[in-house]
């Protein structure tokens, strides 16, 4: 026994010397519709990242730290430049962010924006759903990001849906169906995709058939989050609109997830948004794909 103890030992030695030690780690994703973010009155950056840093989770004592967010609903690019500087500030590590140009059908425009920490993400690619057809009026952000600590890569479906009318958010909840089979089709060594973002409709109405009907897409697409996330101006909560999509077979790092705890429901809505934050556990060990 005394000498398989050893033998033990000395194989962890080595593999932390030569650095392939069994790395395992959280990859803790928020998902936010920041209102505006960089108009007037809408630049209150250090408390957008004192919320995302300090608030991670669904209670007051959750732990602190985040290590990617997926912006909705921001105006300019200084905005997450501005969100990336307060949250290296804040964390003492160091954020960057990549956003997408402004997007939209008429002189109204949104762009969105991915902020991560460099010590533990690298990002490998950002791009704007080609859009054939014009089926939506904020064409999706697809982000591929990779997990420095463990290699486990994901791939993040990040959209803003209409608002307009029922008829064309209908419309829109269908056909991203067709957005999410085509990416996940289309890397065959990466299985993990994540449809994120602001939805403008509950998890559970039947609008998703397209996306959960596993005659469409198989294995089945399920939703995580379906609170309250959006907050009216008396600082209650009132609509399901904030999800994750995924398919448990492939996204098998899935921990947990929720609505990011807040203090001060009413204090929130007059100095950062209308939506609260959602956030995502993804635990890993290795790239499983």
């Amino acid at each position: 026994m005394k000498n398989r103890r050893h033998v033990f030992f000395a194989t962890m030695i080595m593999c932390v010397l030569s650095g392939t030690l069994w790395a395992q780690a959280y990859l803790r994703v928020v998902s936010w519709n920041l209102r505006h973010e960089g108009w007037s009155g809408e630049t209150n950056y250090t408390g957008d990242a004192q919320q995302i840093w300090n608030q991670f989770g669904s209670s007051s004592t959750s732990p602190n730290g985040c290590d990617v967010v997926f912006c909705q609903e921001v105006m300019y690019e200084t905005a997450a430049q501005g969100i990336a500087s307060a949250l290296s500030s804040i964390s003492g590590v160091t954020w960057t962010y990549a956003v997408t140009p402004a997007i939209g059908r008429t002189s109204y425009k949104e762009r969105y924006a991915v902020i991560y920490r460099t010590d533990n993400v690298q990002l490998l690619s950002n791009t704007v759903w080609n859009d054939v057809g014009d089926k939506f009026e904020r064409e999706p952000q697809i982000v591929k990001l990779r997990d420095k600590r463990t290699l486990a890569d994901f791939t993040f479906i990040n959209w803003h849906t209409i608002w307009g009318t029922t008829a064309e958010r209908q419309a829109e909840v269908a056909e991203i169906a067709n957005v999410f089979k085509s990416v996940q089709n289309g890397d065959s060594t990466d299985q993990d995709v994540i449809l994120l973002g602001d939805h403008n409709c509950s998890a559970t109405s039947t609008w998703w058939a397209n996306l959960t009907n596993t005659s469409n897409i198989s294995p089945q697409v399920s939703y995580r989050v379906n609170d309250l996330t959006t907050i009216n101006s008396s600082g209650a909560y009132v609509n399901p609109y904030d999800h994750f999509w995924f398919q448990e077979t492939y996204v098998t790092e899935y921990s947990n997830a929720g609505r990011d705890y807040i203090a001060n429901t009413l204090n929130f809505y007059n100095d950062l948004s209308d939506h609260a934050p959602i956030w995502l556990r993804l635990y890993s060990t290795s790239d499983t794909d």
